[in-house]
């Protein structure tokens, strides 16, 4: 670890076993200048840029660094972005936590992946139910929809399938993407993490709801799962640019 370094360290959302990064700048000197909540069970609850020891900052757990993006500004330039600001009200989990702050110390931009992912994920998942209740309202009381795989077959789908996996399916993608970035993945390979768990957890689903019509219909199902994620991801892009925009909106007041 160095004097301007991106630092992280694991920490355990109050009363589950998910965990989230919090991150900070390393001064050089033994201190970590980082943004943080007053009470960290209580994240909605303001807090502000303080500069603590390393040990502080550690409580114990393991450190480590993360420069990506990759940063703009020199070390010491990085460190003098850090120490203006401590003592600076106006913590905001959603649109101005420590890892926007960290983030910004090093590139000039706010931005937080993990934020992005949960946004990300949520706007995709509301995407895909959408899609799924329009599809259902277009052929009214039908229950089956017709799926153009990527083979160019196509295959009659229960609608009852649809919004379960879109959901289901999603709850997976989120999972595999938040798990990988707190494992020190970058942000493609997380990504890519995320996308093959929602496809093979479609596909699983479409593939479970045609096996009773044997291993052909598995294998459809399968097809039309696989198709629906990757239709559902290609439309959910700019749906979560869409939500992220209300979500900056709304935490703003």
């Amino acid at each position: 670890m160095a004097r301007g370094d991106r630092l992280e360290v694991e920490h355990r959302i109050a009363g589950t076993t998910v965990t989230y990064l919090h991150h900070g700048v390393d001064v050089g000197d033994g201190t970590v200048v980082h943004a943080r909540p007053h009470d960290f069970r209580n994240p909605f609850g303001g807090g502000c840029v303080v500069r603590t020891s390393h040990a502080d900052f550690a409580e114990g757990r393991s450190v480590r660094v993360r420069n990506d993006p990759p940063a703009a500004f020199p070390p010491c330039d990085i460190v003098a972005r850090a120490l203006a600001h401590v003592g600076r009200d106006g913590y905001d989990l959603v649109i101005d936590n420590c890892e926007h702050f960290a983030t910004w110390c090093a590139t000039g931009r706010r931005s937080s992946r993990q934020v992005d992912i949960v946004v990300g994920r949520i706007a995709a998942g509301v995407s895909r139910a959408a899609a799924a209740m329009s599809a259902r309202a277009a052929v009214g009381t039908a229950e089956r929809v017709a799926v153009r795989t990527l083979l160019g077959t196509s295959v009659r789908v229960g609608l009852k399938t649809l919004i379960p996996a879109a959901i289901v399916g999603e709850a997976a993608a989120l999972a595999a993407e938040w798990t990988a970035h707190q494992r020190g993945a970058s942000e493609q390979a997380s990504r890519k993490a995320g996308e093959a768990a929602g496809l093979a957890t479609t596909s699983f689903a479409f593939a479970a709801a045609g096996a009773a019509a044997g291993p052909v219909g598995a294998v459809t199902g399968a097809l039309a799962g696989a198709t629906v994620w990757l239709a559902g991801s290609a439309a959910a892009a700019a749906a979560t640019t869409a939500a992220w925009q209300v979500a900056k909106r709304v935490a703003r007041g």
